[in-house]
């Protein structure tokens, strides 16, 4: 058991309490970030790229994924971690444990859509195998296809947050 105080009120959490507050705030944050630098390509990226020359866009393509990459991956990574940890903590809660599996299933199913088509299209980018108008029609259709990831990436944290605030208030822990 361990005591924080915080002001006037003094506080007593179990270890399991605190464990489940980092886990649950590691899935909720990760899942939320994720699905803003979603959201940022579509909307910040997607009209940059649909500005440029087919030929430009693919061209400039390899720098700007590498740092897409880089910053979206461990996000991705770290959502997972958050979900499946979280997941565990509510082994004897049937109705929250529904919940999280619904967030897993949305990030299966965004896991399916990325390596099924926007990696290899992405790998295909990256070789600047592509003739201008091939270019194009690549580039449409990455843009196209990166709306249901992007709804199916804000579908997470909805469910990470339902699953969180499922539990009975006294079961929640406070933070502060």
């Amino acid at each position: 058991m361990t005591i924080f105080s915080h002001g006037m009120k003094e506080r007593v959490y179990m270890t399991k309490d605190l464990n489940r507050y980092r886990v649950n705030a590691l899935a909720i944050i990760a899942s939320s970030a994720f699905a803003g630098g979603n959201l940022f390509i579509g909307l910040s990226m997607g009209p940059l790229w649909l500005s440029l020359d087919p030929i430009d866009f693919m061209n400039g393509f390899g720098p700007q994924f590498m740092r897409f990459l880089l910053t979206i991956m461990p996000l991705f990574l770290l959502t997972l971690v958050g979900i499946v940890m979280s997941l565990r903590l509510d082994k004897d809660a049937p109705e929250v444990r529904r919940i999280w599996w619904r967030a897993i299933f949305a990030y299966i199913a965004l896991s399916l859509i990325t390596l099924g088509y926007h990696m290899p299209e992405n790998l295909r980018l990256l070789a600047v195998g592509y003739t201008s108008a091939e270019a194009e029609a690549a580039r449409t259709f990455w843009l196209l296809g990166h709306i249901p990831r992007v709804f199916l990436a804000f579908c997470i944290p909805w469910f990470v947050f339902q699953a969180i605030t499922a539990r009975a208030p006294d079961e929640v822990p406070d933070p502060l």
